[in-house]
């Protein structure tokens, strides 16, 4: 009894398009684009402790009142006693040019003309009491573009060289036509998780480039177990053709990819649920990654193998 996923390979290669497509369009159209973290666009970070006055509800309703564009969260979740406020390379440049047109107002107050003193005094002028105490940041630093670039660059050619390589042990491990499924099975996983982060707009981050990378490294390894299982059912048994011998294979695989999956996504499920928003975020993007690498290597790289396999006979009859 086998599932005869293989009668269904153009299905599920054209669906998987579709989705990633759909992904793309939806988070260009709605959001006009991905959300970039200071990592990658620069910009300001700002560490604060909480108090009465001082609360993620009223940093966020504050910001949004004044037109800012800001990521506010909670640092420790444990205390809740600090929280991260970071703010965009091109929100840096407006809160510049709005210090510098205040700029006798600043200086009158006491205050830098510069974005990071230009904060501290709207939340001390408009969002504290007017006897509260001077506002103290507990960190502040810059990340400036060319690093945030530098950073992105980076964790591009890293995305990159972590394919080549996918691609070359398995083109040494099995047949080029297992590395060419595989190769395209780990870019489909990489390409819609990524469509997931566009529409759930999750900033995309170093962390988050690392949870691309740890996905990676799970789907292939899901393929290479279920490709292993190909090659040792062939042996002998090439009169069954290989679509059967492919279905056969990733049906003896079906219990081990399910337990291993759902075992790896409790693991995590304490993080998303436990931790801070920082890692709810790098959370999601693992446990979607996981349950898309684990359809892929069932239902895309599989496939490919098949499809290529039957181009080759068809040149050679």
């Amino acid at each position: 009894m086998y599932l005869h996923v293989m009668k269904l390979k153009w299905v599920s290669l054209i669906g998987s398009m579709l989705l990633l497509v759909g992904l793309l369009v939806y988070t260009f159209k709605q959001f006009n684009g991905f959300a970039l973290s200071m990592d990658f666009s620069g910009g300001i970070k700002i560490e604060l402790n909480r108090d009465a006055n001082i609360t993620v509800d009223s940093l966020r309703g504050f910001f949004e009142k004044e037109k800012i564009s800001t990521l506010v969260q909670v640092v420790d979740k444990a205390s809740g006693d600090r929280i991260k406020i970071e703010i965009g390379g091109k929100t840096q440049q407006d809160l510049t040019a709005r210090a510098e047109s205040q700029k006798a107002l600043l200086e009158k107050s006491g205050y830098p003309v510069n974005a990071i003193d230009y904060l501290k005094f709207i939340l001390q002028t408009k969002l504290l009491p007017a006897k509260a105490d001077k506002l103290d940041f507990k960190s502040a630093e810059q990340v400036g573009p060319t690093i945030g670039k530098y950073l992105q660059t980076n964790a591009l050619y890293l995305v990159i060289s972590a394919l080549v390589l996918i691609t070359i042990y398995v083109a040494f491990r099995f047949r080029f036509n297992f590395a060419i499924g595989a190769l395209i099975a780990s870019v489909h996983d990489l390409i819609i998780t990524v469509g997931v982060i566009g529409v759930l707009q999750i900033p995309l981050s170093i962390p988050v480039a690392a949870a691309l990378l740890t996905i990676l490294g799970y789907s292939i390894n899901d393929t290479i177990v279920i490709f292993d299982r190909i090659r040792e059912n062939a042996k002998g048994q090439e009169e069954l053709g290989i679509e059967l011998i492919v279905d056969k294979s990733i049906m003896q695989s079906l219990t081990r990819t399910i337990n291993t999956t759902g075992t790896t996504v409790v693991a995590i499920l304490p993080i998303y649920f436990f931790g801070d928003e920082g890692l709810r975020d790098l959370a999601r993007v693992l446990i979607f990654g996981i349950l898309i690498g684990t359809y892929s290597s069932n239902f895309v790289a599989s496939p490919i193998v098949v499809i290529w396999d039957n181009i080759v006979k068809r040149r050679r009859a």
